[in-house]
């Protein structure tokens, strides 16, 4: 079986073709088993190695080399276009003529066209995931714990279906249903019930610390991790329901996810500098970045009790003055933090007039530049950064934008009587001012309450009847009784009825006004701040770049956190127990452990997709039950794997998964 070029009177360029020799009555000759068309460009050094690879995948034979996943896709793409074709039955013929006996193997004749195959389910997500589940030496620490052999597949496949499909405890049967656990688990799926796993998730929770810390310290022994940076940061995992049972279950009004209509609890993660999870905490929902930090170094504290204290990085989020004063009373403990703006402010005429930096090794990212300066007993690297003053800007025009049209919306509403009392109108406009603080501080708004007063001359004597009115008009107005136009209404009404009376009083109205305006002193300082930050840190022996450098692992534990929101089913948690939505959060933390091992493995390999890619590639990967009716009334069934396809073998390959060896089963009925 080899490849050919041939000339098509409808092409420009060569068909590529697969051929084959065959003997014939008038001697050798080339019989074509498939056109390929212009479209396929397989390199002519590599043709004979996927022309050897196409012949064993039809004679059903296993290879005896290794092959590049790049010439198994292009065998892939081949047989596909065969078995479409219908050529498989003359190949399968002409082999049969010249295949010779082969001992040691199984025989029998079938019925082709009664051949069925079902049973499918799916394996790929669950073969890496179970891979990276006894790297991690999980069955084993488990078993430390105290979990007999039974628990340990059900906390296995916990953690699985967290990392794959993200069902509740209850929802986890039906999944079970549908991929490949009894084969890779080896647990009998029709046993489980979801009380199962309530019970497991229980347990795990009463040995979360000692699981975390073994956990932690396997992945440092595999993946040779350094433990001197730290990365600390906060998020949350709102609930559906009251939660009345959870104590820890709190309604805040700072809530991220503007979900303050649901309760939530804080989870605070502390995460090494390659992104693996050292630790986590569970907070209550009213917990504050800056309120947690005091836990957690006291947790450090007694992880570090014979070694040095490694550096922690955190955003400004985390800084306060109290805060400031706790990292101070450890005196062997670094730190690296972005400054709040008001300390920025300190450093603007060094900001205009110093001397900066070009960050290097950033030449397809916006420019970066960066400048050293040492106050006292803390270093501070001032930073000015084109793509985060492109996003301030767009940040503070949209903001002053929204502010203005608040504005004008209440200006609309004053001017047709809508609101009428300045009390209310004066705390409306405070409110606007805190919810666009960044910006409101450029504006000088006025509010000017309508001004309504009449006079009437000494020597002059209007109707009773009219004096009565206007009084009365007058204090509907001073108790803000009546809107502005309401009250031109009436006095258009006066005027009308009492015209020699009108005309002889002195009535003074002059409509209400708001107005604001930009103080252009105070935004164009504002302005000059836009894409600066500032960096602190207490470790006098880094260099400009690496404060910089080590500040941006913070995208890590951003990355964590997408993860676990994203993809491993963290909120929202329709748990009301305070263990269970404990336990819900430590399941979805364990399953990031294996998540990110498995990113990680891949970045290794050259590799910088992420595990939702990758769960889809490997997805068509499947066990299913071949039925073969025999011709002596026997039906074969055979259960294996089917054929990994070029894309399933490059993921396992980079992952190093022996998918080669998978449990094959046979069975006569």
């Amino acid at each position: 079986m080899f490849f050919r070029e041939a000339i098509s009177k409808n092409s420009k360029s060569p068909v590529l073709q697969l051929v084959e020799n065959i003997r014939t009555e008038k001697g050798p000759r080339q019989r074509l088993i498939v056109a390929l068309g212009t479209y396929l460009k397989i390199p002519k050094e590599k043709r004979r190695e996927v022309a050897r690879i196409v012949k064993e995948r039809l004679f059903g034979q296993q290879s005896l080399f290794e092959y590049d996943s790049q010439l198994i896709a292009y065998a892939d793409k081949i047989i596909k276009k065969i078995q479409t074709e219908g050529k498989w039955d003359s190949v399968r013929e002409q082999v049969c003529k010249f295949k010779k006996a082969i001992k040691d193997k199984s025989t029998a004749e079938i019925f082709i066209d009664d051949v069925q195959h079902g049973y499918d389910r799916e394996l790929g997500p669950v073969l890496i995931g179970h891979c990276f589940w006894e790297r991690l030496n999980f069955s084993t620490i488990l078993s430390d714990c105290g979990f007999n052999k039974t628990q340990i597949k059900t906390a296995q496949i916990s953690l699985l279906n967290r990392l794959i499909a993200q069902d509740s405890e209850h929802s986890i049967i039906s999944w079970l249903q549908t991929v490949a656990i009894e084969e890779i688990v080896g647990l009998d799926v029709s046993l489980c019930g979801d009380d199962r796993f309530y019970r497991i998730s229980d347990k795990l929770l009463r040995n979360r610390d000692y699981i975390e810390e073994n956990l932690y310290q396997r992945e440092k022994d595999l993946f040779s991790l350094e433990d001197s940076i730290f990365l600390y940061d906060l998020t949350n995992t709102y609930f559906e329901g009251v939660c009345a049972k959870n104590p820890k279950a709190q309604y805040n009004g700072n809530q991220k996810e503007k979900r303050t209509d649901c309760p939530q609890v804080v989870v605070a993660l502390v995460l090494d500098g390659d992104g693996f999870i050292r630790r986590h905490r569970i907070f209550n929902g009213k917990m504050t970045d800056v309120k947690s930090l005091d836990k957690i170094l006291i947790a450090l504290e007694d992880d570090f009790k014979d070694k040095p204290m490694p550096t922690i990085i955190f955003d400004r989020g985390m800084v306060s003055d109290d805060n400031l004063k706790l990292l101070n009373k450890y005196d062997n403990l670094k730190y690296i933090l972005m400054c709040r703006p008001n300390e920025e402010s300190i450093f603007t005429q060094d900001f205009h007039n110093q001397q900066f930096s070009l960050l290097e090794g950033r030449d397809r990212k916006p420019k970066v530049e960066i400048f050293l300066k040492e106050v006292d007993d803390a270093v501070y690297l001032l930073c000015k950064s084109e793509g985060r003053k492109a996003k301030e800007t767009a940040m503070r025009n949209k903001a002053e934008e929204r502010l203005e049209a608040e504005l004008t919306n209440l200006s609309n509403q004053i001017q047709k009587g809508r609101e009428n009392n300045p009390v209310n109108i004066e705390r409306r406009i405070g409110k606007f001012k805190e919810r666009h603080s960044k910006v409101a501080k450029y504006y000088e708004i006025k509010y000017q309450h309508r001004e309504f007063s009449y006079t009437v001359p000494d020597d002059i004597g209007i109707a009773k009847r009219f004096s009565n009115s206007l009084k009365k008009l007058k204090d509907k107005a001073d108790k803000n009784e009546i809107s502005f136009p309401a009250l031109g209404k009436k006095l258009t009404e006066f005027n009308q009825k009492y015209t020699s009376d009108y005309l002889k009083t002195n009535i003074h109205l002059k409509k209400p006004t708001l107005t604001w305006a930009i103080i252009d002193e105070i935004q164009d300082k504002g302005k000059k701040l836009d894409g600066n930050y500032l960096l602190k840190t207490n470790r006098k022996g880094l260099k400009q770049a690496e404060i910089w450098n080590l500040y941006v692992m913070l995208t890590r534990i951003e990355n964590a956190f997408r993860d676990l929101k994203s993809y491993l089913g963290l909120r929202p948690n329709y748990h009301q127990k305070e263990q269970r939505v404990d336990g819900h959060i430590f399941i979805s933390i364990l399953a990031y452990h294996l998540l990110h091992s498995i990113e990680h493995t891949l970045r290794q390999n050259g590799e910088h997709s992420r595990w939702a890619t990758i769960r889809r590639l490997v997805s068509t990967h499947n066990y299913s039950t071949i039925q073969l009716p025999t011709t002596k009334g026997t039906v074969i069934n055979v259960r294996k794997p089917g054929i990994p396809e070029a894309v399933h073998i490059n993921v396992y390959d980079k992952l190093g998964i022996d998918y080669k060896n998978l449990p094959i089963k046979k069975n006569l009925a």
